[in-house]
């Protein structure tokens, strides 16, 4: 269920010309409700659509560089856009950014989500795109920002180090960790641990993006001093190249099946000692192998399978 079903209808989403407030709106349009357009080019329930050279992409985009854009519009050239961009009119944007007038080029919609999908449809050859039109969203400048970013930040696809300079920046527009994690729907710990990657040497930044450094290692050496970084990274790989080896050998040693050797010319196959059953246990776990077998249960299991599983291990 959406976050938008959840909710329910209400005056302030089903108005026809009420238009909502920019905090309202910011959420509503990210939570897939249907929020009224202020522009005429929507007729009833229609999703109003927009050429693409009638749009600029959002100077403030938190994405530094749109990738995967050959991806995405192969995938647009079948169907074309699905999900509609998020857009506000040049005039709202200008009352919020009066200084990127030049920006703007001759577009009359600045998309303020959806610039990966803009940039698809051009390159697919699209003439237009859905669009949700909201001038509220630009409000002013910090809105108009919140809204980016907190879309942004909502976009699983998004690359690490920009979600960490997208949630820095949103600190800034809420003033706080914790009121970003309350907008969010996200606990301090979760903000924290993101804003991590910021604090890593440039080189292990480098390491976070070409993805020989694992986020989640990299969100934990974030969090320590500068010269302690890189040892503590080295650590962590090693760590986890021990791991993946001790998973290997406690899988094999889990499925071991004890067999004796033909006496030789005897013809026989391999039988079973008689002595012992076909199935061995493996030996024992000892305490250095409990983080590999943890590890290896949380790929093998999924989270009720594991509740599932702490519970029968309390009893």
């Amino acid at each position: 269920m959406s976050k938008a079903d959840a909710l329910g209808g209400s005056a302030t989403f089903d108005a026809v010309a009420q238009p909502l407030s920019s905090r309202a709106a910011s959420f509503a349009a990210f939570a897939g409700h249907n929020t009224t357009s202020t522009d005429d080019t929507s007729t009833g329930l229609d999703t109003p659509r927009l050429r693409v050279d009638q749009l600029a992409r959002n100077p403030y985009n938190p994405r530094e560089e749109l990738k995967a854009i050959e991806e995405m519009a192969d995938s647009l050239t079948g169907r074309g856009v699905i999900q509609p961009l998020t857009v506000v009119t040049r005039q709202a944007f200008l009352e919020a950014h009066p200084d990127h007038d030049d920006a703007l080029g001759p577009a009359e919609y600045v998309v303020v989500d959806g610039n990966r999908r803009l940039e698809g449809a051009k390159l697919a050859g699209l003439d237009d795109v859905p669009v949700h039109i909201d001038d509220s969203l630009a409000e002013n400048a910090d809105t108009l920002l919140e809204t980016a970013l907190t879309a942004a930040v909502q976009h699983e696809n998004l690359d690490p180090l920009d979600e960490a300079k997208a949630l820095q920046r949103l600190v800034e527009v809420h003033g706080s960790q914790r009121a970003v994690a309350r907008a969010l729907g996200k606990s301090s710990g979760w903000v924290t641990q993101r804003l991590a990657l910021l604090k890593l040497t440039p080189d292990l930044q480098k390491a976070v993006e070409d993805k020989s450094l694992p986020v989640e290692v990299a969100r934990r050496v974030g969090q320590l001093p500068e010269q302690q970084q890189h040892d503590a990274a080295q650590e962590a790989l090693t760590e986890r190249t021990e791991n993946k080896k001790r998973r290997r050998q406690l899988s094999r040693g889990a499925y071991a099946v004890s067999t004796t050797s033909p006496a030789p010319g005897s013809g026989e196959g391999t039988k079973p000692d008689a002595t012992t059953d076909a199935s061995v246990s493996p030996p024992p776990v000892q305490e250095k192998d409990l983080p590999a077998l943890a590890e290896d249960l949380r790929n093998r299991l999924t989270a009720d399978q594991l509740e599932k599983l702490i519970e029968l291990l309390m009893t």
